[in-house]
């Protein structure tokens, strides 16, 4: 089965192995989770993200209809010290760029959607009948879930360094980003010198909009439900738009103590989620229809790609 060649044994397996042998597996509440140990680097930031993720998780919850609910995956992160702190890791997921590599024969994104989520091989190769096996269009509507939800993310806060091993896939087609380490504005630099700015309002790449089926709604195109989600998802954050900003400032106060550079990119978050008329307005449908026109159309996202593969080897 791909899925367990590129993912290996579901962490829900692997946990229960472990909790049968741990003296302390009979405890109420045991869990198990790994973590990465970060020293040398500010993880305050990323904090400050994960805490915006797990808030605008809760709103969706509550405000959003199950069917058009975007998906957000909050994960722990613990802060040490200033230079130092604990991440939790992604359980069954893998970066983009290690899905492509440890793919037999990989061509597309969605040709790895079609090999991974096709319930008559995977069935085949399990020897057995679609036992805890989803199809192509539950993975699909899964990726589109988490597109919207990580796509007004990034937005939002202005999350840069977005390449393929900064966004991760999971077994169910999840689409999740990692990383916080450049956002509100911040961008890579070599030698105090932008290395690239990216523009584009959040990462949406050809490869990535093909999963979906772009705009051909006869061909079973999934674009405009993505623009409708997206409305509804970017309305539900704009409810809360003084509360993310007010979360923003005090944070961004006590990492630098510049209450005027605090206070200004506040009040950016604030004009990114104004709406631009009344809810479900023209004005605000063909916002957000020329915020999706340009991610697709940014040539910025996929020569980010094409520079970090160059560096760094990420596909």
């Amino acid at each position: 089965m791909l899925l367990n060649r590129v993912f290996g044994i579901p962490w829900s397996q692997k946990s229960q192995e472990i909790q049968y042998y741990s003296p302390f597996g009979q405890i109420k509440g045991w869990r198990l989770a790994s973590f990465i140990m970060k020293a040398g680097e500010d993880v305050r930031r990323e904090a400050l993200v994960m805490q915006i993720i797990s808030k605008l998780k809760a709103w969706f919850d509550a405000e959003i209809s199950q069917i058009n609910r975007p998906y957000l995956r909050p994960y722990t992160i613990m802060c040490v010290g200033g230079d130092s702190g604990l991440v939790e890791c992604v359980n069954d997921a893998k970066s983009i760029n290690e899905v492509k590599k440890e793919t037999d024969g990989f061509t597309t994104l969605r040709n790895y959607f079609e090999r991974a989520y096709s319930v008559s091989t995977a069935s085949r190769d399990l020897g057995q009948e679609n036992q805890g096996v989803i199809d192509f269009a539950t993975a699909q509507i899964n990726f589109l879930r988490s597109m919207v939800g990580y796509s007004l993310v990034c937005y939002i806060l202005q999350i840069k360094d977005r390449h393929n091993a900064n966004i991760l896939l999971d077994r169910e087609g999840h689409m999740m980003h990692i990383d916080f380490g450049f956002v509100l504005g911040d961008t890579p630099k070599m030698a105090k010198v932008p290395l690239f700015y990216e523009r584009a309002p959040f990462k949406l790449t050809a490869e990535i909009w093909e999963v979906i089926g772009g705009w051909n709604i006869n061909k079973g195109g999934l674009g405009v439900r993505f623009c409708r989600m997206f409305e509804e998802a970017f309305e539900c954050a704009s409810r809360h738009a003084g509360e993310i900003a007010d979360m923003i400032e005090a944070a961004l106060l006590s990492l630098s103590h510049n209450s005027a550079e605090a206070k200004f990119l506040a009040e950016e978050v604030r004009q990114r989620l104004r709406l631009k008329g009344p809810s479900h307005s023209i004005a605000q449908k063909t916002f957000i229809m020329d915020l999706v026109n340009t991610a697709i159309a940014s040539w910025e996202s996929s020569t980010y790609d094409w520079l970090q593969k160059r560096m760094n080897g990420y596909i």
